[in-house]
C-alpha cells in the first residue's frame, strides 16, 4: 500500500489552483488501526452468524435456500406433523366454499333482481320491477322488504290481485323502513276506493237486482261528497250511457281531491278523447306516464288518442311498445288493430283480429276496433 504525502498533495493543487474544497475530508483521514480491527471482527462475527443453522447451530447448512440450515433440520421441519385443528379448520373452510358453489348462482341470481328492481322503482318502471321482484321472491319468500316491494309495484300496475296476495303476507309484519311503511300506508288509503264502503253498500242493498236509476246515484254521491268510490263508480255508469260531460265533471271532482287517483285518471283520457280533446287526453295519459312509465293502459290510450289525431305512426309505435311490454293485453290488442288499419298494414291487422277472434278476453275489446274498421263507429275526423 502506497501513502500519499500530504504536503505533497497539497503543493500540487495549489500548484494548479485547485480549490481544496473539492476534496472530500475522507482523503485526508488518518488510518484508525483500532477501527479497522473492530470491522474485521465484526465481519467474522456475521461471517460465522450465517454460516451456522439457525435451529442446531450446525455448519453443515445446504446452500441455495432462504433461511440457512442443515440437513437434517430442514427435513424434520418439511415432515412436522399438521395439527389436528388446522385439519378441521381445512375441512370447514372447504365445506363452506362446497355451501357456496351450490347455493351462490341462486343468490348472486336473486341479489341482481333486487338490484335491477330497485332501479327500475326509483325510475317508475314498475312492470319491469315487479317482474324482477317475483324472480327475488322466489329465493327470498318471506322478505319484509321484497313482499313490500312487490306489492308498491303491483298497485301501480293495477295488478289487484298480487297486491292483496302480499298484502295478507306483511299483515302484522313490522317494518324498519319507516319510507317503505309510509308508502304501504298510502296505497292501503289508496285502495279504499277501489272498493265500496259499507255506507255504499248499506244503501244500495235494498236494491238487489232491481236496476238504478241514475238519480239515486247522483243523490247518494251529494250526501257523501267524500266518497270518491261513488263518483267514480257513477262516472263509469254516464260512460257508458255517453254522456260524457257529467263523468267528466264527476271525474274532475276527484282529482281534485287526489290528483293522483289512477282509476280517475284512466277514465279522464278516454273521456277526454271521446270529447275530442284531444290535447287533454295527452296529458292525463302522460300524468299516468309520469306515475308509472310502463302503465299499460297508459301507453294503450295514449296510441288512441293519437291515432284519433291522425298521428298515426306514433300511434303505432306506441302501441307496439305496450305490446313488447306485454303482448297479452287485450286493450292494447284493440288499439294494435286500430293502428295497424290506420297505417294501411292490412295483412297485420287482418291477422292479429282472426288470432283474437277465439280469445273471450279480447273479443269484447276487438268488437270495437271492428266497429272503427267497418266505419260502424266514427273514430278519426
Amino acid at each position: 500500500m502506497f501513502q500519499v504525502d500530504i504536503s505533497t498533495l497539497k503543493s500540487i493543487l495549489f500548484k494548479y489552483e485547485v480549490p481544496l474544497l473539492m476534496i472530500k475530508k475522507q482523503y485526508f483521514r488518518t488510518p484508525n488501526l483500532n477501527t479497522m480491527q473492530e470491522d474485521l471482527n465484526l465481519q467474522q462475527e456475521r461471517t460465522d452468524e450465517i454460516a451456522k443453522c439457525i435451529n442446531c447451530g450446525s455448519l453443515e447448512i445446504l446452500s441455495g435456500y432462504r433461511n440457512n440450515l442443515c440437513a437434517e433440520c430442514r427435513t424434520a421441519m418439511i415432515n412436522y406433523p399438521i395439527p389436528n385443528w388446522v385439519k378441521l379448520f381445512g375441512v370447514g373452510i372447504l365445506a363452506v366454499m362446497l355451501i357456496s358453489m351450490i347455493w351462490l348462482p341462486g343468490n348472486f341470481k336473486a341479489a341482481l333482481a333486487l338490484s335491477r328492481a330497485d332501479k327500475a322503482e326509483k325510475n317508475h318502471y314498475y312492470l319491469t320491477a315487479q317482474r324482477e321482484l317475483e324472480v327475488a321472491r322466489k329465493a327470498a319468500p318471506n322478505s319484509i322488504d321484497v313482499l313490500a316491494d312487490e306489492l308498491i309495484a303491483a298497485y301501480y300496475n293495477n295488478d289487484l290481485e298480487t297486491v292483496a296476495k302480499t298484502g295478507d303476507l306483511l299483515a302484522g309484519k313490522e317494518f324498519e323502513d319507516s319510507i317503505k311503511l309510509h308508502r304501504i300506508n298510502y296505497i292501503s288509503t289508496e285502495l279504499r276506493n277501489y272498493s265500496p264502503s259499507d255506507t255504499f253498500k248499506t244503501t244500495f242493498s235494498k236494491y238487489k237486482n232491481q236496476i238504478v236509476s241514475d238519480t239515486v246515484y247522483r243523490n247518494y254521491v251529494n250526501t257523501h261528497p267524500d266518497d270518491d268510490y261513488a263518483k267514480i263508480f257513477l262516472a263509469n255508469i254516464y260512460m257508458e250511457k255517453e254522456y260524457y260531460l257529467n263523468a267528466d265533471k264527476l271525474l274532475s271532482n276527484v282529482l281534485l281531491n287526489d290528483a293522483e287517483m289512477i282509476p280517475a285518471l284512466n277514465d279522464k283520457v278516454m273521456v277526454k278523447r271521446e270529447l275530442n280533446q284531444l290535447d287533454s287526453s295527452l296529458y292525463y295519459a302522460d300524468k299516468l306516464l309520469n306515475i308509472n312509465r310502463e302503465s299499460l293502459y297508459a301507453l294503450s290510450s295514449k296510441a288512441r288518442t293519437l291515432l284519433k289525431m291522425k298521428r298515426n305512426k306514433e300511434g303505432l309505435e306506441l302501441a307496439l311498445k305496450c305490446l313488447s311490454l306485454e303482448n297479452n293485453f287485450p286493450y292494447n290488442q284493440a288499439t294494435l288493430a286500430l293502428a295497424y288499419h290506420f297505417n294501411k298494414y292490412y295483412n297485420q291487422r287482418d291477422e292479429l283480429l282472426n288470432r283474437s277472434g277465439t280469445d273471450s278476453a279480447t273479443i269484447s275489446y276487438m268488437q270495437f276496433a271492428r266497429d272503427v274498421i267497418s266505419n260502424k263507429v266514427k273514430f278519426q275526423n
